[in-house]
């Protein structure tokens, strides 16, 4: 029987950013490299709204920072990389190493690739290292589940996101898609 190599964080990032001419995304998991399936457009879309959402908003009001596709170092042999993150003011963020603990908001968009186990791992990791807020969105059924401490509460895309915990994290309500 094989044994699958365990990483440390340290041999994650020299890890390579592409192989065979081909770029390759992973994840760190308990010490288990993981290969992140190719984004396809819609969840490029959807990403890519959300960032500029919460960009925009923040920026306005000073807020902290966001960001799309960064890795942190969560705990342990544990590296996630949300699709977007928020993190609040006053927080600083290493420029030359990945940054330790959760994002305070951690933004995942679901592709079909995703299983559902493999959500709920990444919202206990997020959780874990100490994130207040996770929202996970299912572009194709047009939905938000908004994760927090309290509880999960579901949004359809029309609506507002107007979570009150939400809105501890970000101060107002932020249009999904």
């Amino acid at each position: 029987m094989a044994t699958k190599a365990h990483l440390t964080v340290e041999d994650f990032v020299r890890l390579p950013e592409s192989v065979g001419g081909r770029d390759v995304r992973y994840e760190l998991v308990e010490g288990e490299l993981v290969e992140i399936a190719p984004e396809m457009l819609l969840h490029n879309l959807v990403r890519d709204k959300v960032l500029v959402a919460l960009l925009e908003y923040v920026d306005r009001r000073r807020r902290g920072t966001v960001i799309g596709m960064q890795h942190f170092h969560l705990s342990g042999d544990t590296v996630r990389r949300p699709d977007v993150s928020f993190v609040q003011a006053g927080r600083e963020l290493p420029l030359d190493k990945l940054p330790e603990g959760a994002p305070d908001l951690a933004v995942e968009v679901v592709s079909p690739t995703n299983t559902p186990r493999e959500i709920d791992q990444r919202i206990s990791d997020y959780f874990a290292a100490g994130c207040q807020r996770v929202w996970v969105a299912y572009p194709e059924d047009r939905e938000v589940y908004i994760h927090g401490l309290a509880g999960v509460t579901r949004r359809c895309a029309d609506e507002l996101l107007e979570d009150a915990a939400a809105a501890g994290v970000l101060g107002e309500g932020v249009e999904f898609v």
